[in-house]
């Protein structure tokens, strides 16, 4: 049975087709009726139905959210949503206009473009439910039923973790399959009583999901033992974080069970966070892709793992695509992708200016050998893998040859090449992250899949934990495994920039800039921002672009750069520390529901 999972819209209209028609079901498009029965009658469309509950998978990587979310996927019905998830912070700035309301801080309760999360979300958790209920009924064998039902476990978590990065505590339905939701009391479990549910139904569905190494290649991208003990890491590492552990958003008794783990800080929780990071770290399949053999390619690893093909040792769970160059299509400058249209998700100055020095150094340390005259010379080898700046190299569009990159304006601010203008960039850069550039654009076809957790993260979990449990050198050595791999200098002392004695504040900030530039694009700035509670301080201000101008023949540097305000972003707090939750879904409650504080 080949049940492989693509994001492919073939897949999504063929599964799809096989649902009944039920308003408000899980089997819920407008084609051909089917009962139950019939469904789970086939073993083809048994899968399918599964199969489906994967599609969202993706949103928080995909470059186009909406096209995996429909219409209601990443905001209010509206296509002006269908870019990068990154779009909706200060790391990027979209080739739409209706994420800029959000970062200024003018999104309602009625137009926030998470608002239809809610919605979703539950419906997949309904669909897995109906799937458990229903799947011993199907001529597929015992064996593989068991693991299927496990999968659904596994996606009924995982949405439930997604609803709570974004909402706190949630309604916990259990395996409540009624297709009119709700039926019943309808109001929120605490934010401690989701997050232990969430962590407990991952251990569960561990117990009968193969390991990723016995994994048959046809069911790459499918749950694993592996996944669930990565999403369960990540899952207490953020009720570990301030927002929920002891800096809540707010202290009003009716809400503060709802948007928080423990009111006062728990240390303790720091210490089951690391736990479980090193339960993931532990297992053999799992190894970072390290390759820093090719002296003009430092850092090679980082590179590669995300275009040597689907599978690799340091993804954990990932979102399959189809065979191609989407990715490139939609972020390459149009000189190399010739699109005629807007490009997607420009990296704004605010990233670029995180990312540090090869010798390991942020660009603000006096010792890093930054050059504001000449900004992209002697960066961390990451910038580089991740940032289209001018006068970058590349292949060529249709040859193998390598090509300049032109990111600039003439005297009159008139775009030059790539530069600066609507439906180019809006920042003066272009996105690489996870893009294939070695190869000519018009032959180019990758095999790939997006991360959706990976190794990465739980090595830096693990750092993060143990530096806030007071265990700051050991933390240096795991923080250390990231720069390594990144082709950052190991420098005389082996410490890959970072000072000796370090205090546990001080590599606590160098910590949450790691995350930042590891990944990027990758749809982690949002969630870490808000539980790190930094948010108020990252995501308010200014939104910069870089202007470039050609210097005068016989100047020292060929080019000038100046850094411009893009739009003023204003954090709402503490409303934007979580998503309002619908109001139909308040009057539904009969009020039982409470709202998200600041909405």
């Amino acid at each position: 049975m080949k049940n492989k999972i693509y994001t492919s819209v073939l897949m999504i209209v063929c599964s799809l087709a096989m649902y009944s028609c039920k308003k408000g079901s899980a089997l819920d498009p407008k084609v051909e009726p089917l009962t139950e029965e019939k469904v789970f009658a086939d073993s083809a469309m048994t899968f399918n139905f599964l199969n489906n509950l994967y599609w969202n998978t993706g949103l928080d990587i995909h470059q186009y959210r909406n096209t995996i979310g429909g219409a209601t996927g990443g905001g209010p019905g509206s296509s002006d949503w269908n870019d990068s998830f990154e779009t909706l912070t200060s790391n990027a700035a979209s080739g739409y206009s209706g994420q800029d309301a959000f970062l200024k801080g003018t999104s309602t309760s009625s137009s926030h473009p998470l608002l239809p999360m809610w919605t979703l979300m539950y419906r997949k958790i309904r669909g897995a439910n109906k799937f458990m209920a229903n799947v011993g009924a199907s001529p597929i064998s015992a064996a593989r039923k068991k693991v299927l039902s496990a999968e659904a476990r596994f996606l009924r978590a995982f949405y439930y973790q997604m609803l709570v990065r974004f909402y706190g505590g949630v309604q916990l339905v259990g395996d409540l399959v009624s297709d009119d939701f709700p039926t019943y009391d309808y109001k929120r479990n605490t934010y401690k009583e989701c997050v232990d549910y969430i962590a407990a139904e991952y251990d569960k569905a561990a117990l009968d999901l193969p390991g990723s190494a016995t994994l048959e290649a046809i069911n790459y991208g499918r749950a694993t033992s592996g996944a669930c003990k990565a999403l369960k890491a990540r899952l207490l590492v953020t009720a570990a974080s301030p927002l929920f552990n002891g800096n809540p958003a707010s202290n009003d008794g009716s809400v503060l069970p709802l948007i928080a783990y423990s009111a006062s800080y728990d240390a303790s929780l720091w210490q089951k966070a690391a736990d479980a990071c090193k339960a993931v770290m532990d297992l053999p399949e799992y190894n970072l892709v390290v390759d820093n053999s090719l002296p003009a390619y430092p850092g090679n690893g980082f590179w590669k793992l995300f275009t040597s093909g689907r599978k690799n040792s340091e993804f954990i769970f990932v979102y399959n695509l189809t065979k191609g160059k989407v990715l490139e299509t939609s972020w390459f400058p149009r000189s190399i992708s010739g699109a005629g249209d807007l490009t997607y998700m420009n990296p704004s100055q605010n990233v670029v200016d995180a990312f540090g020095m090869a010798n390991g150094k942020l660009i603000t340390d006096n010792a890093s050998g930054y050059n504001i005259l000449d900004p992209y010379k002697g960066r961390d080898p990451r910038f580089y893998y991740s940032i289209l700046y001018n006068q970058a190299t590349m292949t060529n569009r249709s040859t193998t040859a390598q090509t300049t990159i032109n990111i600039y304006s003439d005297a009159n601010n008139n775009r030059v090449g790539d530069g600066l203008q609507a439906y180019y960039t809006k920042t003066g850069y272009y996105a690489r992250k996870m893009c294939n550039d070695r190869v000519p654009y018009t032959s180019l076809t990758v095999d790939r899949s997006l991360p959706v957790i990976r190794l990465a993260e739980i090595v830096l979990g693990y750092a993060e934990a143990l530096n806030e449990l007071g265990q700051t050198e050991p933390a240096v050595v795991q923080l250390n495994k990231i720069r390594s791999r990144a082709g950052i200098e190991a420098g005389t002392n082996g410490r890959y920039g970072i000072p000796a004695n370090v205090s546990k504040e001080d590599l606590r900030t160098l910590i949450g800039n790691e995350y930042r530039l590891e990944f990027f694009a990758e749809g982690h700035w949002y969630y870490d921002t808000r539980r790190w509670k930094t948010a108020e301080q990252t995501e308010n201000g200014n939104s910069t672009l870089i202007r470039a101008k050609a210097n005068a023949a016989g100047s020292p540097y060929p080019f000038s750069y100046t850094v411009e305000n893009r739009l003023e972003m204003s954090f709402q707090a503490p409303a934007m520390y979580f998503v309002p939750i619908p109001l139909t879904e308040i009057l539904k409650s009969k009020k039982l529901l409470v709202q998200n504080p600041g909405w």
